[in-house]
Parts: C-alpha cells; structure tokens; sequence
C-alpha cells in the first residue's frame, strides 16, 4: 500500500514537471518570438523614418523652386528653359543636327 501511494505521488510529480517544463518552453517561445517581432518593427520605423525624411526634404525643395517661379524673372527663366520662348528683343536661332 505504502508502495502504491510512492508510485502514485512520483508519476503526479513526474506530470507536474513534466507540465510546467512545457509551459516553461512555451514561455520561452512567446518571449523570443515577441522580441523577434519588435526588433522587425523597429527596423521598419527606421526605414520609415529615413523615407519621411528624404520626402520632407524633397518637399523643402519643390517649395523653394516653386517660390522661385511666383516672380517674373522666374517665369521668365521657366518660359526659356521648358518653352524655348525668347524675349521681345530677342532672336531664337536652331542648329539642326
């Protein structure tokens, strides 16, 4: 009888260690996948934050030059550049190739 119930309380221990190891490992498991994942979420806030920059920057740019164009003398310089047109006292001449 004392045999029986040793046995017994060693095979509940045994499913008792043998339970809290999985859980232990299934643990472990969500801790690392978890640091995995944010690690991969702060690489893509980086890249982000890099792009966000280089756009704003861009941005910065386009405005300057659009201010530029708001004057005479820059429509003026955009007529010359993008249209070919020449002032009134001016002569265009073509050079063919």
């Amino acid at each position: 009888m004392q045999e029986k119930k040793q046995r017994q309380k060693l095979i509940r221990e045994g499913l008792i260690a043998s339970v809290t190891l999985l859980a232990m490992y299934q643990a472990g498991r969500s801790i690392y996948g978890s640091v995995e994942r944010q690690m991969f979420l702060h690489q893509q806030e980086a890249g982000l934050k890099q792009g966000q920059q280089q756009a704003q920057e861009v941005n910065k740019e386009l405005r300057e030059g659009l201010s530029s164009y708001r004057s005479s003398d820059g429509i003026e310089r955009l007529a010359r550049e993008r249209l070919n047109l020449a002032g009134p006292d001016e002569m265009i001449v073509r050079i063919g190739k």
